[in-house]
């Protein structure tokens, strides 16, 4: 089986490799910030929008008062009565903050805090215990985990501790806690046995502890059972502080494997991405609820997956996309999942930082500019009609689409007819006994070819005096198609 290449901080690539993955991400999400708050503030600072924004308001007093103004407050930041209104934000990392972390660190901050906050409403958590790393760079050996102390729904990208895999901290992150010597024995000897694994996520929940206990272990009852591959067992010796217990834990665990049952404890879930980690984890979750729930009717009953299924499962879900993905873009391992939670996390106010791979709604492509304009009859008149559509959605939509317009008018210079005009003509050669004649072009002096006209605003060409109301009667009947005659009774009437 081929691996899948994976880019970022948490893929199996070197740091040329990362720096080129990375740099173009970072560049690439500024210019998009940098083009929405330049939208923002002139859909802000328009006259347009004032006036919308007034009118609203004023019929929100007139038909409520100062409730009106209370439930459209609540309807704009989509705050629900009876929900809590204060979310923690998991990317609390803003401005100049960034600058002090390594590339990419940031991102991957943002996505290890996401996954607590994920654990949290999955109700995995057990308080302030339990643990999921994160590691930096493989040079330097750092990983992060939690601050002991601090409850799931807490953890945000800066709270986050960096330490080593001496257990001294590097970087304390943005509260007084500690870090757990139970959880940092634990992780940092699966990533110091096991290079390709970049994220460790332990859990212990009470269906998890009790498949745990089972002589028989995780059993491949189900799918979810299969895509998680190989399980390994170690056995339960008390709390994990003690260091020579590191050597055993990465033995029992083996070179290949990514789920590993301690015994009465709970499971560990390792992954060469925190997007793998995170699937992994999942349909661990869903494979020991599976079983418990099947356990009841005796194993006699229980049919079990052969091992020729399993291990082709296994290899089909580790394609990506579940194996059964067949749009055009390549996603590894988790990533198409994680991503749909990121949209959950931001859906639900969260703002969780994460940079998308893909974006949710397709971007229709651009539309050509001509560089050759229409005759007037055509191309003004349709330029209104195209107004006439856009400002039908209200005033926000057509401030935007003047905008457009604005954009583009000042980037090309429209004209009737070119304002270079050349004539063809024949000419005797001079100073010779036997002329012959020359073919040269020259430029035409008549006056309607040589002064191009200069197209300034749209209505340009219609005729001076013109009654508006019936000029905008005109244009709405060649709009319905209810005309006779077509362009010609817009000539006819011009004429008149």
């Amino acid at each position: 089986m081929t691996e899948q290449k994976v880019n970022g901080v948490n893929g199996t690539c070197s740091d040329d490799e990362e720096e080129k993955s990375q740099r173009p991400v970072d560049i690439e999400a500024d210019v998009r910030e940098m083009e929405r708050r330049k939208r923002v503030e002139a859909i802000m600072h328009s006259k347009m929008f004032r006036e919308e924004l007034e009118r609203v308001v004023g019929d929100s007093l007139r038909e409520g008062g100062a409730d009106g103004i209370s439930a459209l407050l609540s309807d704009v930041m989509n705050i629900k009565s009876g929900s809590p209104s204060a979310v923690i934000p998991i990317n609390d990392i803003r401005g100049l903050d960034s600058l002090v972390y390594a590339k990419g660190e940031k991102q991957l901050r943002c996505k290890l805090a996401a996954v607590y906050r994920l654990i949290d409403l999955h109700g995995w958590t057990q308080g302030i215990y339990n643990h999921v790393t994160a590691r930096i760079s493989q040079d330097t050996e750092h990983f992060l985990l939690n601050p002991f102390g601090v409850l799931y729904n807490e953890v945000t990208a800066s709270s986050l501790v960096k330490v080593n895999m001496q257990g001294e901290t590097v970087e304390e992150g943005t509260t007084n806690f500690g870090v757990n010597k139970a959880g940092f024995v634990l992780h940092s000897a699966i990533h110091a046995a096991r290079p390709d694994i970049k994220c460790i996520i332990h859990l212990h929940t009470p269906n998890i502890v009790a498949v745990s206990t089972m002589k028989c272990g995780l059993m491949p009852l189900c799918q979810e059972a299969c895509l998680i591959g190989d399980v390994s067992y170690h056995s339960y010796r008390g709390l994990v502080v003690d260091e020579e217990e590191k050597i055993s834990l990465a033995k029992d665990l083996g070179p290949n494997n990514k789920v590993m049952f301690l015994r009465n404890h709970g499971v560990v879930c390792c992954g060469r991405t925190i997007e793998e980690a995170w699937l992994i984890t999942y349909h661990t979750v869903l494979a020991v609820d599976t079983q418990l729930k099947m356990m009841p009717y005796g194993m006699d009953n229980l049919v079990l997956i052969d091992e020729d299924t399993r291990a082709r499962v296994y290899e089909q879900g580790m394609r990506g996309g579940g194996g059964v993905n067949i749009s055009k873009k390549d996603w590894g391992v988790g990533e198409l999942e994680f991503e749909a939670l990121m949209r959950m996390l931001d859906n639900s106010g969260f703002r969780s930082g994460y940079v998308y791979i893909e974006p949710l709604v397709k971007k229709e492509p651009a539309r050509q500019i001509s560089d050759v304009e229409l005759p007037p009859t055509v191309s003004n008149l349709g330029y209104l009609l195209e107004e006439e559509e856009l400002y039908k959605d209200g005033p926000l939509q057509s401030l935007l689409a003047q905008m457009a317009r604005a954009s583009r008018s000042s980037n090309k210079t429209k004209w009737v007819n070119s304002p270079n005009v050349y004539q063809k003509v024949e000419v005797l050669e001079t100073g010779t006994t036997d002329p012959k004649k020359i073919t040269k072009w020259v430029s035409d002096g008549s006056p309607s070819h040589n002064n191009a006209i200069k197209i300034e605003k749209p209505n340009q060409f219609v005729p001076l005096n013109t009654n508006p109301r019936e000029f905008k009667k005109v244009q709405k009947m060649m709009k319905e198609g209810k005309r006779i005659g077509g362009v010609h009774m817009l000539n006819v009437y011009m004429k008149e």
